[in-house]
C-alpha cells in the first residue's frame, strides 16, 4: 500500500469507519512510518479542534431574508414566464428538420405552379363565324 491509501486509511479510523483488523493494520503501519505517524497526529489535532468548536449562531432574521429573497425570485420566475407572448418564444428545429420542411415546400409549390402542370386544359377551336360576330377591338390573335 501506498502512504495516500494508509491516510486515506487513517482518516476512516478517525472517523470510526474502520474494523478491528483494520485498525491493527494501521497501528502495525504506523509503527514503523513516521510520515503516516506525523499525519495522524495532524488528524487527530484538526478533529478535535473541529469537535471542540462550536456552532455559530445566526439571528433568526436573517433565516427569514434569506428564505424571503428566494420566494421573491421564485414569485418573479413564474410571473415572467406566464406574460411572455407565444410569438416570443425561440423554437429549436435540428437543421435536417428544417431542410426536410423546405425541400417538402419547394417540391409541393413546383407540383401545384402551372409552369410544369402545363396546359391541362384542351384548347377548343372557336369556329370562324363566332370569331367574326366579336368586336375588333376585343379580339385576340389567336
Amino acid at each position: 500500500m501506498t502512504h495516500t491509501e494508509h491516510q486515506q486509511r487513517i482518516s476512516s479510523y478517525i472517523d470510526n469507519a474502520l474494523s478491528d483488523k483494520e485498525s491493527a493494520e494501521i497501528f502495525a503501519h504506523l509503527a514503523g512510518c513516521d510520515e503516516c505517524r506525523t499525519f495522524m497526529k495532524i488528524s487527530m489535532r484538526v478533529q478535535s479542534h473541529i469537535t471542540g468548536e462550536e456552532l455559530a449562531e445566526f439571528p433568526s432574521s436573517l433565516d427569514r431574508r434569506v428564505l424571503g429573497s428566494l420566494a421573491r425570485e421564485a414569485a418573479e420566475v413564474k410571473r415572467s414566464s406566464r406574460s411572455t407572448p407565444v410569438w416570443f418564444t425561440r423554437v429549436s428545429i435540428p437543421l435536417p428538420a428544417a431542410a426536410s420542411i423546405l425541400f417538402l415546400i419547394i417540391v409541393g409549390s413546383l407540383l401545384f405552379s402551372p409552369v410544369l402542370a402545363g396546359d391541362r386544359q384542351q384548347r377548343t377551336d372557336i369556329p370562324a363565324e363566332l370569331i367574326s360576330k366579336i368586336p375588333s377591338a376585343l379580339q385576340m390573335p389567336f
